[in-house]
């Protein structure tokens, strides 16, 4: 009897830190979702993945002009921005400035949406270190698919397949 009363003292003495813990480890980006960072698109402009994404599926590719895995990456996104028009794809450059953003846009010919983050919040509220980070997010912008570090064709479009529908890749097809 006194081993569980005990237990109940001790677990409500923890009990407010588990719930600040908690309440800190939910609110990450301060209770904006990562799909309403303020983002700027290659004219300048203020846009989100939200706003970018118009109610889709939308599949995020957090690069920059260094990171050599994610220039092996941008055609496997522009791939599937043809094969998917149900599912925006957005590439969100990481703190790069515009001018090598679009340097490195026209050098791969880019077809994707391409915006920039120049603060890093994108990558912060994914609890990413680095670049490269694809994700997944549903209509709601919601994550519901994340792979941190460099990724292959094949990860990537099964994400795409269990998340939002049944078209299948050109290497299957």
């Amino acid at each position: 009897m006194r081993s569980v009363l005990a237990s109940r003292a001790v677990a409500r003495r923890l009990a407010p830190a588990a719930l600040l813990v908690a309440l800190v480890a939910c609110a990450g980006t301060g209770g904006t979702s990562v799909a309403s960072i303020a983002l700027i698109d290659l004219d300048g402009e203020v846009t989100s993945l939200r706003e970018e994404a118009a109610g889709r599926p939308v599949l995020v590719s957090l690069w920059a002009v260094w990171c050599q895995p994610c220039k092996r990456e941008i055609p496997v996104l522009d791939e599937i921005a043809v094969a998917r028009p149900d599912i925006a794809v957005v590439a969100v450059n990481i703190g790069d400035d515009p001018d090598s953003v679009a340097e490195f846009v026209d050098q791969l010919s880019v077809r994707s949406t391409v915006v920039i983050d120049r603060d890093g919040d994108v990558l912060s509220a994914l609890g990413a270190p680095s670049v490269p980070v694809t994700v997944l997010l549903d209509g709601d912008g919601e994550v519901t698919w994340k792979h941190v570090g460099a990724v292959d064709a094949d990860s990537v479009w099964a994400a795409v397949r269990e998340t939002s529908g049944t078209v299948q890749s050109p290497v299957e097809g």
